[in-house]
C-alpha cells in the first residue's frame, strides 16, 4: 500500500531521530524530537504534541539530573527554540561576489586545518554577521557552510527566546550559547535585530537595553564549539557593540535576474536534470534565493513524476 505525503514525511523525521539516537548525537535527536512535536502542533494534534514532550523530557531524566536542568529549563528552550535546518546546499552553488566567497572560503580552510591552528594559539573565527537585504541567500548560505564542514544547522526561533518576564531572555540566551559551546555545528541567528537593536531609543522599554547588553556579553565570551551566524536585512538597526563582536561582517546584494537564472540552473545540475524554459524563465522572476530553489524543485518533482508515469 502506497503512503502519502504526511506518513513519508514523518517516516523520515524518525530515520533521522533513531540515526541521531543510534550515534549517541543527542543534541541532534533532541532537535529533531522538536521538530516532531512542533509538526504535531501545526496538524492541531495537541494531546500528541504534550505527550510527545512528556515523553521526551521523561526520556531525558538522567541527563537532565546531571546537568541540573528542568522542563522549563535549558530542555525546554532547546526544544522548543531551535530548528534544524536542511544542510544540503554546496557553497560552490551559491551566487557571491568575489570578495565575499573568498572571505567564507577562509573561514572553512581554518575550520579544516582548526587542530593545527589551534596547536599554534589561534583559534578559528567563529562568529559570522551576514548582513544585506531580504532574499539574498544569508540563512541558504550559512546552510551551505554547514555542506562544507558536515555541521548540523540550528535556527534559533526568537519567538521562544523571547521571554515574558525580566531577565527571561537572557537566560535563554545563556542556555543556547552553552549549547553551542557543547555540541559543534551552525547556530544561525536569523534577523539578529529582533534581540541587537540599537540602545538608547527613547521609544523603547529598559528590557529592550538590557537584551542587548545580553547578547553583547554571550557573543563577548562564548566559545562556540563551531560557527554562530547572525544575520540581518536591516544593519543599521544593530547596535554598533555587536558589530565589534563577530569576527567577519559579510555583505550580500540583492540577487539579480541573471544571478537567480544561475543558481537554478546549479540546483538543476545537483538534481541532475534539465530545466523546460518555461520553468527556467519562472525561476528567474523570483524574488530570493530560497524561492528559486522552491521553483526548481517543484519542477523536479513534476519531471520525476512525469518520467515514472512513462515508465522510465
Amino acid at each position: 500500500m502506497a503512503l502519502n505525503n504526511d506518513t513519508m514525511t514523518a517516516t523520515r523525521k524518525l530515520a533521522e531521530l533513531f540515526r541521531a539516537v543510534a550515534s549517541s548525537d543527542q543534541a541532534s535527536a533532541l532537535a529533531i524530537a522538536g521538530e516532531i512535536c512542533r509538526a504535531e502542533d501545526e496538524k492541531g494534534h495537541r494531546l500528541a504534541a504534550r505527550t510527545l514532550r512528556g515523553a521526551l523530557m521523561a526520556s531525558r531524566n538522567g541527563a537532565v539530573a546531571q546537568a541540573n536542568l528542568t522542563v522549563g529549563g535549558e530542555a525546554q528552550i532547546l526544544t522548543n527554540g531551535l530548528v534544524r535546518l536542511k544542510s544540503d546546499v554546496p557553497l560552490g552553488s551559491i551566487i557571491l561576489s568575489p570578495t565575499s566567497r573568498a572571505e567564507l572560503s577562509s573561514v572553512i580552510k581554518e575550520w579544516r586545518h582548526a587542530r593545527a591552528l589551534r596547536v599554534n594559539g589561534i583559534e578559528p573565527r567563529s562568529k559570522l554577521l551576514f548582513h544585506g537585504p531580504p532574499g539574498c541567500g544569508k540563512s541558504m548560505t550559512a546552510r551551505a557552510i554547514g555542506h562544507e564542514l558536515g555541521l548540523p544547522v540550528y535556527m534559533v526561533r526568537f519567538d521562544a527566546v523571547i521571554g515574558a518576564f525580566l531577565g527571561q531572555t537572557a537566560i535563554h540566551l545563556r542556555q543556547l550559547f552553552s549549547f553551542a559551546e557543547r555540541a559543534p555545528c551552525i547556530l544561525l541567528l536569523d534577523e539578529l535585530d529582533a534581540l541587537g537593536k540599537r540602545r538608547g531609543n527613547p521609544l523603547d522599554v529598559g528590557e529592550i537595553d538590557r537584551i542587548v547588553i545580553a547578547l553583547l556579553q554571550e557573543l563577548e565570551h562564548s566559545h562556540p564549539a563551531g560557527i554562530v551566524i547572525g544575520t540581518t536585512n536591516v544593519p543599521k538597526h544593530l547596535d554598533d557593540a555587536v558589530w565589534r563582536r563577530f569576527d567577519l561582517s559579510v555583505a550580500f546584494g540583492a540577487p539579480t535576474r541573471a544571478a537567480l537564472l544561475q543558481f537554478a540552473s546549479s540546483v538543476a545540475r545537483r538534481w541532475n536534470v534539465t530545466l523546460r524554459d518555461v520553468a527556467l524563465q519562472k525561476a528567474g522572476t523570483c524574488k530570493s534565493f530560497a524561492a528559486t530553489e522552491g521553483a526548481v524543485v517543484a519542477e523536479v518533482r513534476r519531471l520525476l513524476v512525469a518520467s515514472l508515469e512513462r515508465g522510465e
